[in-house]
């Protein structure tokens, strides 16, 4: 693919550019750039955007675009000198805007590469947990001042458990492929745990924790750290940021960095809740976030883990038995397998009396 025209956009004509595929993202297109300028090589991050995946790629620009503007003013704020480099930012195209559109309607951005960093897809250590926390928490804290009402809600109804829960009895009654009665054990499972679906929308509906500008894709991998020190830099991958509340962004980030075996478990007796790990996570969180959170949203933080656990676990199961229609699957009976490690991991929450 001939991507000069593209790079021009950004950078001009005639710039002397090496791009090559960067990165184990699943979603967008992703290219490392590295541009000859005056007084050395510079790189870039190119991307374009999965349109099948987000359909409004625009409406994620303009989000992307007032998050990242936010972060950078308040960086430059506290006296760092090339925000740049410590949290992801837009290089703008020669016409002013923040993002190109091609001929073909594909939308194309560009952002400074981060220098000196890394990232891990697993915790290797409650060092490492620490970090992890503390990034979603710092991160939260920068956009703490940002008005939700700024963004746009590009995925309507996402976090809205007791929805699923409805989708799952739904996709139960109808039964549409046969496959209810192979998974009767964990429909029983859902459903002597269905007081957790409002425990976390019921308090936000009511107006008793606020909605904020939340990441809603905080897992291991999305947080860059220093490479040889370890120290979180910041988060990555920003394009699911929108209003919602804290308590999705550190249950699912604990659920991710908890569990060493993954969602894919190859068996369930490898799942774990590390108890240590948690712990390690919340207190890098709370070190930055405990400035702006509420003593309401402080509280609820424990049991937002098993919420988000829950949560995932009952749409690996929906989707399962509506015919595996949503999340890409692997072999017969993945989603299936999925929902059990989650509800196995939820398992191990209680028991080590989360």
């Amino acid at each position: 693919m001939d991507l000069a025209p593209i790079i021009e956009r950004f950078l001009g004509p005639g710039a002397a550019v090496r791009a090559g595929r960067h990165g184990s993202g699943l979603i967008n297109d992703t290219w490392l750039c590295e541009h000859d300028a005056h007084g050395g090589t510079k790189r870039y991050i190119l991307q374009r955007i999965n349109r099948a995946v987000f359909p409004r790629p625009d409406l994620v620009m303009e989000n992307l675009e007032t998050v990242t503007g936010h972060i950078r003013e308040r960086l430059l704020a506290e006296g760092v000198a090339d925000p740049c480099q410590h949290t992801p930012c837009l290089v703008p195209c020669r016409d002013g805007r923040s993002w190109h559109v091609d001929a073909d309607g594909g939308t194309w951005r560009m952002l400074p590469f981060i220098e000196g960093g890394e990232v891990r897809d697993t915790v290797s250590g409650e060092a490492h947990a620490r970090e992890v926390g503390r990034a979603l928490g710092r991160f939260q804290s920068l956009v703490a001042d940002l008005p939700p009402s700024r963004l746009h809600d590009t995925l309507p109804g996402f976090h809205v458990t007791p929805r699923y829960l409805d989708e799952l009895r739904d996709a139960a009654r109808r039964d549409a492929c046969g496959r209810a009665d192979g998974a009767r054990a964990e429909l029983a499972f859902a459903a002597e745990r269905s007081s957790l679906a409002p425990l976390l929308v019921g308090p936000m509906q009511e107006g008793r924790i606020p909605l904020r500008v939340v990441h809603n894709d905080p897992k291991v991998n999305n947080v860059l750290l220093r490479r040889g020190t370890g120290e979180a830099v910041c988060m990555l991958d920003l394009d699911t940021v929108k209003p919602g509340i804290a308590h999705f962004d550190f249950g699912d980030c604990v659920r991710s960095a908890a569990n060493p075996a993954g969602e894919d478990a190859a068996l369930l007796d490898d799942v774990t809740f590390d108890a240590a790990c948690y712990e390690a996570v919340r207190a890098g969180y709370l070190g930055e976030a405990a400035t702006f959170l509420t003593g309401d949203e402080i509280g609820l933080l424990p049991p937002s883990v098993k919420v988000i656990t829950y949560e995932l676990g009952i749409r690996f199961l929906a989707d399962h038995l509506r015919g595996d229609t949503y999340f890409r699957t692997g072999a017969p009976g993945h989603n299936l397998h999925r929902a059990r490690v989650q509800f196995r991991l939820l398992e191990r929450m209680e028991q080590a009396g989360l």
